[in-house]
């Protein structure tokens, strides 16, 4: 009896102190945190990278066209005039090197490996750039549904402080049933839109953690000043993207990789030039030594209507048609780069100024709402005209919560454009 007694006191114990201990506290997440781990662990990324180093060997690899290619050799043969037997046994062994002097066509795949491998690391840049984009988006989602949280956690306390006061009113006959009722619907409303917060921002936390690339659910916060951004936007960043943002260096790299084509296509017209050389030894043992034979030669070769009579010609020719097309490409899309920049700035600057004014506008509802709500208790206001300044101001901190999450969508998709990866 004793024991059990010790036992159910150890156990009561034991459920004090774990009811005790505190609740694991969330994640906190800096821009450069997020940033960090998107490096590390985001897939498609990550696969760019390997993409990178895919055409790096490949790359490597075509230097292999400059290089001799060596062989070894040895065998046995038996052979005679007849099936029925009395075949004569013979040893064979050699060794042979062959290597190209020089080919055009050699050299244009030499070039070509290495254009693909320069593509590949400006590939990387741009998804680097769309996944900062990405990724600031998702980093500022969540950052905006924990500020509406905060928002809607003032904006319950307003509906609760109201709906007492309307309710301690009503009980002394100082007002209706009906203003009483609206208050506390109000309550209610407030109560529910801070549940659908609540959800919202679960939701945000799991795409953020999918945009860094982590696999399992874990509750974070993330840690930053939600402020007016910078609206700086100069003539030497415009110039600067035209020529080198990743999405104008790949157009570059496309007409890089047309104008070699025509050199491929062209490399028929020239001949190649190659050297060999070998060594020979055959005889009646494994390795003879009696009879040796060496060989040395230079050729010269010239492809004469390898693919048909009209085929070299006409595939230069659509080569060169394919420059023509890169070329005409790049100057739309540096065109278009140049508009959507000036665009983007422009809407940058409109959203910061909207915040600017939205900041004045919500200070102004502010003191109004302290100086109804004082003449309100006075007996000195309807109830209707504190309710339309109450609403204001609830109106009045959601827009600007949505004005400065604007001003910042438009940042990011300025510093898209500007080809800024995660890596700067």
């Amino acid at each position: 009896m004793k024991k059990n007694v010790n036992i159910g006191i150890y156990l009561v114990l034991g459920i004090a102190l774990l009811m005790a201990s505190p609740v694991c506290a969330a994640d906190v997440l800096t821009w450069e945190d997020c940033v960090k781990s998107a490096l590390a662990n985001n897939p498609a990324l990550i696969a760019k990278r390997k993409a990178v180093e895919q055409s790096e060997y490949a790359y490597k690899d075509a230097l292999n066209n400059y290089l001799p290619k060596i062989g070894l050799s040895h065998g046995y043969s038996l052979g005679g005039p007849q099936f029925s037997g009395g075949g004569r046994g013979s040893w064979s062994a050699s060794v042979s090197a062959n290597e190209t002097l020089w080919s055009a066509a050699n050299n244009s795949s030499y070039r070509s490996a290495k254009l693909t491998y320069e593509q590949s690391k400006i590939s990387y840049d741009s998804e680097s750039a769309a996944l900062r984009k990405n990724l600031y988006s998702k980093f500022l989602n969540l950052l905006v549904e924990q500020e509406q949280s905060n928002v809607n956690d003032k904006v319950l306390q307003i509906r609760k402080e109201n709906a007492n006061l309307t309710k301690l009113k009503y009980d002394s006959g100082r007002e209706s049933l009906g203003n009483m009722k609206y208050a506390k619907a109000q309550y209610t409303q407030a109560l529910a839109s801070k549940h659908k917060s609540d959800r919202s921002l679960e939701a945000s936390r799991r795409d953020l953690l999918v945009a860094m690339g982590e696999d399992s659910y874990r509750d974070i916060v993330v840690k930053a000043e939600l402020q007016v951004p910078d609206k700086t936007f100069t003539d030497e960043q415009l110039h600067e993207a035209l020529d080198n943002s990743p999405a104008m260096k790949l157009q570059k790299m496309s007409i890089a990789k047309a104008k070699e084509s025509v050199k491929s296509s062209e490399s028929s017209l020239y001949p190649s030039l190659g050297a060999s050389g070998s060594l020979n030894w055959s005889g009646d043992s494994e390795f003879p030594n009696d009879s040796k034979r060496w060989s040395f030669g230079l050729s010269l070769s010239l492809p004469l209507f390898s693919g048909g009579i009209t085929h070299l010609r006409n595939s230069i020719k659509s080569a060169k048609a394919g420059v023509l097309i890169a070329e005409e490409n790049y100057r739309n899309a540096k065109m278009e780069l140049e508009s959507n920049l000036r665009v983007a700035h422009a809407n940058l600057i409109n959203a910061c100024e909207t915040v600017e004014a939205g900041q004045l506008l919500l200070e102004a509802n502010e003191e109004r709402y302290n100086e109804s709500r004082i003449m309100y208790l006075a007996g000195a206001m309807s109830f209707i005209d504190f309710e339309n300044v109450e609403q204001n101001l609830v109106n009045a901190q959601i827009s600007q919560l949505e004005y400065l999450s604007d001003a910042n969508a438009k940042k990011i998709t300025l510093e898209n454009l500007l080809g800024v990866t995660l890596e700067k």
